[in-house]
């Protein structure tokens, strides 16, 4: 079983020492990424990246030792997005007190995107772009991959226009049966990162890790409708303000909205939380020493954000039982549903 695959190679990986930081001790969510090591590695292994360049791009195998580091760095990323997406699910329910539909929408988007984003993670998939003005960007590795544009980009002084060059990094590593490569690339594809994210999700099968699927159709809709809701006439639907004030104050009200502030599991967020306790004891299957993924963590990121609440209360109960799949705050939500 897939579930069982990826526990053996995330199983007891040393997450602190084998990839440290460039502080020399575990690294903050903007360190240890894929861009910084490979600037840091650059200068070592020149004849390697030059040796691995075809087609406009590099790509090299990754052997033992690099998928050891790797996978530290995968675990880390991955628990990011992840604090990332219960941070959006604890902003959306607060925004229920205010009955604020448009905005618990446009929230719960994001912690679906950053759950997705946590998801491909793990599963080794993961795109990193580097433009010229970052401190990781690689004058060499740009002029490697992108000669033309190199070339087209250097001024009459001989300088490179930062603000004109990039080049990607991809990581594809097949955790279930220990394999992956390194890709350094031009052609950065379409759709930004959020459709790199969804395009990614779709291609695996969370089911088969015991990860609920957050969406059966193409998830691009979901960043279709997060652009409807924000950048067309089309969103904001709470506020017609043509409506004569009478009218207008009975049209402004989202009482069934406000109905939900005392649920943990609502319309929006019911899978959101779903897969935030499936993702949350999956890391916990993988008995990595000191893993930053505490349950005291995230009952005070709930308990400072909700205040003392009957919603902080659920759900520090809920994270300190360790997230049962079954449990009485679904079966509430259940309740409110059917009646």
């Amino acid at each position: 079983m897939k579930r069982k695959s990826l526990i053996d190679f995330y199983k007891e990986t040393d997450y602190t020492t084998t990839s440290l930081s460039i502080r020399g001790i575990a690294p903050r969510p903007s360190e240890w990424n894929v861009p910084l090591f490979i600037k840091n590695v650059y200068p070592t292994n020149i004849d390697l990246f030059k040796k691995s360049f075809n087609n406009n791009q590099v790509e090299i195998e990754l052997d033992q030792q690099d998928l050891d580091y790797f996978k530290a760095l995968l675990l880390h990323e991955s628990l990011f997005y992840f604090y990332k997406a219960f941070y959006n699910y604890l902003c959306a329910l607060k925004l229920y007190d205010g009955g604020l539909q448009h905005w618990i929408e446009i929230t719960a988007y994001y912690a679906k995107f950053y759950l997705a984003n946590s998801i491909i993670t793990l599963a080794g998939k993961s795109r990193y772009i580097v433009t010229g003005s970052s401190n990781n960007f690689v004058e060499e590795i740009y002029k490697l991959v992108n000669s033309k544009g190199y070339h087209r980009n250097i001024n009459k002084n001989g300088r490179l226009i930062p603000s004109h060059a990039k080049y990607g990094i991809e990581i594809e590593i097949n955790p279930f049966i220990n394999e992956g490569k390194l890709r350094i690339i031009n052609n950065l594809g379409s759709g930004g990162s959020h459709g790199f994210v969804w395009k990614k999700y779709l291609e695996l099968h969370t089911e088969e890790f015991d990860i609920t699927k957050m969406t059966y159709s193409y998830p691009q809709h979901l960043s279709d409708h997060r652009n409807l809701e924000n950048y067309s006439f089309e969103g904001y639907k709470q506020l017609d303000f043509n409506l004569e004030v009478e009218n207008f104050k009975g049209y402004f009200q989202r009482d069934y909205i406000k109905e939900q502030s005392k649920l943990i599991y609502t319309s929006e967020t019911a899978i959101i939380l779903g897969v935030i306790g499936e993702l949350f004891n999956l890391y916990e299957e993988f008995q990595v020493s000191k893993l930053p993924i505490e349950k005291e963590k995230l009952i005070y990121m709930c308990r400072y954000t909700l205040g003392d609440s009957e919603q902080s209360r659920k759900l520090a109960d809920l994270i300190d039982s360790g997230f049962p799949s079954k449990n009485k705050y679904l079966d509430e939500y259940y309740w409110y549903e059917e009646n």
